[in-house]
């Protein structure tokens, strides 16, 4: 019984990030929804400047981002979303399998839809994944990613835990999903990462895809994520003009925590805006 809430623990941080217990927000007075690729997508804005896009882990919702917004919005227009199917956003597609690229796709639409230029990701767990995605099908359209906890497929290892530690009804009870999605959404979000033990295909990014991305890149990834650390550097490898931040005991959300939600904000910071290195050159 230990082990198996030691594993849910596990699982549930895998999925949501440092401020996930919070109940599901209602629309947000700077809320707003866009209809893209069917789907109706919620996102919330604040700030000025060249757009800045965060993009939550699967099961979570813009709200993660909150205790970031303020500071990044002093310096971008910052978007957070509701990707398909979470939190106020909705999904057409109600089958078990969630693809990366369909939500990619959204993005782009999105991107487009708003006009926006000079397009600037930062995601973390499947929003990392479909930064990765959006990169590569459209490179023209984004300036620089930040991957944070990306996977560019799913290990033996991750399916293994997730086909054992993860079924749809602990999921769901234990991660409160009725109160962050709705009932209906909750437990579709749980039976869909369950899924995600067999899916093949998605994620599923080569090194000759990687090496197509333009978009200058700042890979993020703790030294003890359960996700192998050993994907951050095949991302590094491959990627031009990437750099890569390797958070000491940052696990599978290296954002987390007084400490590493500073350096986070530093490092992310300095990337965006061009000054990532700098402080290191002798003067």
């Amino acid at each position: 019984m230990k082990q198996t809430m030691r594993f849910l623990l596990i699982f549930f941080a895998f999925h949501f990030s440092f401020n996930s217990l919070i109940a599901q927000a209602p629309v947000a007075p700077n809320g707003k929804f866009i209809k893209v690729n069917g789907a109706s997508i919620y996102y919330e804005e604040q700030g000025k400047g060249d757009p800045l896009i965060l993009m939550h882990g699967f099961g979570g919702t813009s709200a993660v981002w909150k205790p970031f917004v303020a500071e990044y919005a002093k310096y971008y227009r910052v978007i957070s979303w509701d990707m398909r199917g979470h939190g106020r956003s909705d999904n057409p597609d109600t089958s078990v399998v969630f693809l990366h690229a369909v939500a990619a796709r959204d993005l782009l639409a999105m991107i487009e839809s708003l006009h926006l230029k000079n397009v600037k990701l930062i995601g973390h767990s499947s929003g990392g994944i479909i930064s990765l995605y959006a990169a590569i099908m459209k490179p023209d359209a984004i300036e620089a990613i930040v991957p944070v906890s990306a996977q560019i497929n799913y290990s033996d290892t991750v399916r293994s835990f997730v086909k054992h530690n993860a079924m749809p009804e602990a999921y769901y009870q234990f991660g409160d999903l009725e109160k962050r999605h709705g009932k209906q959404k909750g437990k579709l979000i749980a039976r869909q990462f369950y899924h995600f033990h067999l899916l093949q295909g998605d994620p599923l990014i080569t090194r000759e895809q990687l090496a197509t991305i333009k978009a200058r890149t700042l890979i993020i990834h703790g030294d003890n994520d359960f996700a192998p650390v050993s994907q951050a550097w095949e991302m590094f490898q491959n990627i031009p003009h990437a750099h890569l931040s390797v958070i000491p005991n940052g696990w599978h959300t290296p954002q987390d925590g007084e400490a590493n939600s500073k350096l986070f904000l530093r490092q992310t910071l300095e990337f965006l805006k061009g000054e990532w290195g700098k402080s290191s050159l002798p003067k």
